[in-house]
Formats: C-alpha cells, sequence, structure tokens
C-alpha cells in the first residue's frame, strides 16, 4: 500500500502539490484575518449593553476589515471543495485509461479492485483531511465575524463551513472518479465533473432544505434566536391561527390594503439553532452516501471494462 501510494504521488503529483498549497494558503488566510478581526477588538462592543464611545471607531475598523479581507477568502473558500475534488478526481483513473497505461497494470496486478483501491483511497483521504482542515478555518473566520456566535448551535453560513465542507469534496471526487472511469478522458471528465458535480450538490442540498422546512417551529418575533435558521414569515390571527400573506389577504382584505399594513403580530417559521448538529450531520450522511456509491459504482466499472 505505501509503494503504491508514493506511485500514485508521483502520477499526481503536480495535481497533489498544488492543491495542497492552494489550501494551505486558504487556511493560513482565513486564520489570519480572523486573528485581524478579533485584534480589533470590536467583540466586547458589539456584546456590552452599553458600548463606550469608543466603540464606533472600532467597529468601522472592523467592518472596513471584513469587506476587505473576509469577503475574498470566504469566496474562495467556497470554491475549494470543489476545485478539490475536480483536480484530484478527474484524472485519477481517466488519465491511464486515456495514455493506455491502465491496460499493463490490469494484466499484473493481482485483481483490478486492488488495482483501483490502491489508487482511490490515498487520494480520496487526501481530499479529505485538506478540506476538513479548511472547514475548520472557516469556523474560525466565521466566528471573528460574527462575534458572540455559537458555533455549535448556529446555521450561519451552514453548509459552508465546518465538516460539511469536507463532505462536499468527497462527494465531488467521488463523482470525478466515476465519471473518469466511465469517460476515460480527463478533460471532458473535468468538464463533466464540473457541471454534474455542482449542480448535483446543489441539487441535493436543495431538497434536503426543503425537507427541513417542513420541520420548522412557529416563534414570536420576540423568540428568535441570531442562530435560527429562517423559513418563513407569518400573522396571527386573534383566534390563533397561522396564516401566510395571500390568505390574510381573503380573509381580512382590508387590513393588507391599509397604508400601515397588517397589524397583526408577526410570527416566524424557523429551524432553531440547537438543531444545527443535527441538520448538518443529517446532509453530511446524505452526501456522503452519494460518495460512496459513485466510489463503488466507479469500482464496478472499473471491474467490467475492457482493456483496449
Amino acid at each position: 500500500m505505501l509503494r503504491s501510494t508514493r506511485l500514485v504521488f508521483r502520477m499526481h503529483q503536480f495535481e497533489i502539490v498544488a492543491v495542497g498549497l492552494i489550501a494551505a494558503a486558504l487556511v493560513a488566510a482565513a486564520l489570519y484575518v480572523a486573528n485581524e478581526l478579533n485584534a480589533v477588538g470590536y467583540a466586547s462592543c458589539y456584546l456590552a449593553t452599553a458600548p463606550p464611545p469608543s466603540c464606533e471607531a472600532l467597529g468601522r475598523r472592523f467592518f472596513d476589515l471584513q469587506t476587505a479581507h473576509v469577503s475574498p477568502v470566504a469566496a474562495f473558500m467556497n470554491l475549494l471543495p470543489y476545485a478539490v475534488g475536480l483536480f484530484l478526481g478527474a484524472p485519477l483513473i481517466a488519465r491511464e485509461l486515456e495514455r493506455g497505461t491502465a491496460r499493463l497494470a490490469w494484466s499484473i496486478a493481482p485483481s483490478r479492485i486492488r488495482w483501483f483501491a490502491w489508487r482511490v483511497v490515498p487520494v480520496v483521504l487526501f481530499a479529505v483531511v485538506v478540506t476538513f482542515v479548511a472547514g475548520f478555518a472557516v469556523d474560525r473566520l466565521v466566528a471573528a465575524r460574527t462575534p458572540g456566535i455559537d458555533l455549535e448551535n448556529s446555521f450561519d453560513t451552514f453548509g459552508q463551513r465546518g465538516a460539511l465542507v469536507a463532505v462536499t469534496a468527497f462527494v465531488m471526487v467521488a463523482g470525478a472518479i466515476g465519471l473518469g472511469a466511465v469517460v476515460g478522458r480527463v478533460l471532458p471528465t473535468l468538464i463533466a465533473a464540473l457541471i454534474l458535480g455542482y449542480f448535483g450538490v446543489f441539487g441535493v442540498q436543495h431538497l434536503h432544505a426543503d425537507f427541513t422546512a417542513r420541520e420548522a417551529v412557529i416563534v414570536a418575533e420576540q423568540d428568535l434566536k441570531p442562530g435560527d435558521r429562517y423559513v418563513d414569515q407569518f400573522f396571527k390571527l386573534p383566534d390563533g391561527r397561522v396564516v401566510g400573506y395571500e390568505e390574510l389577504a381573503q380573509i381580512d382584505p382590508a387590513s393588507v390594503t391599509s397604508e400601515t399594513g397588517p397589524t397583526y403580530p408577526i410570527v416566524y417559521a424557523v429551524i432553531p439553532a440547537e438543531r444545527y448538529r443535527e441538520v448538518e450531520a443529517r446532509e453530511a450522511l446524505i452526501l456522503a452516501s452519494i460518495g460512496v456509491a459513485m466510489l463503488v459504482g466507479a469500482g464496478v466499472i472499473v471491474t467490467r471494462r475492457r482493456p483496449g
């Protein structure tokens, strides 16, 4: 296994080194910016009930840093799991099929599935470890950007931090490997994996968000917490019913058409912040299951593919 890992590294040295350097640079940037934000000292002002006058200048400095540094780093971090998955997964099997080296390897390997595992496992583990570290760095950046946030109980930037960054990379690298085993050419695999992978992950996330929205609870405005996941807004009628804007327009048209608008109490449908870890784990399990299925499918394709 160690000898096979060294061989895989030599064959894909450029991609592995490039991904490692880019990820390391982004992690360092995220931690540096987080440290910059913490060093401003605005957190004490943000949490204080009666902030001192000096907090105005600290606030300007804090938000200027967010605009200048946080947004670019966060944007690149959002792209990282997709880039890692594509650049590590697309050439892994497709390059050997395209160059014809797989035929020789298959003729001398004890079994194709072992050949497949020796190449896939080290790269997949590398992708997951790199992006897991990146997800941790984003956690630190989000915590610094939003003073007082409880990362364990907050849907802020859901899916873009923590373990879900690594799971997204896992799905992308697994999908790219699977497509490479089918297509057998690097460039078409890269293009197909980019399109199908992005929209596939987005589609799963959207479906899971719709499913989670059906579990929302109704809370009054004063009971909203910063980490809650907003789903919808309703009006509470005197008889206790909760209705949307269109339904209210049918029940009480005058309240909708008045200049002041509806005067009924506003309530919100939210996913409570305390359920963050539960919802995160469920989405991670769904995405990881898809990734495992694609890797198993790629292994089956390799075992049945003709050498030529």
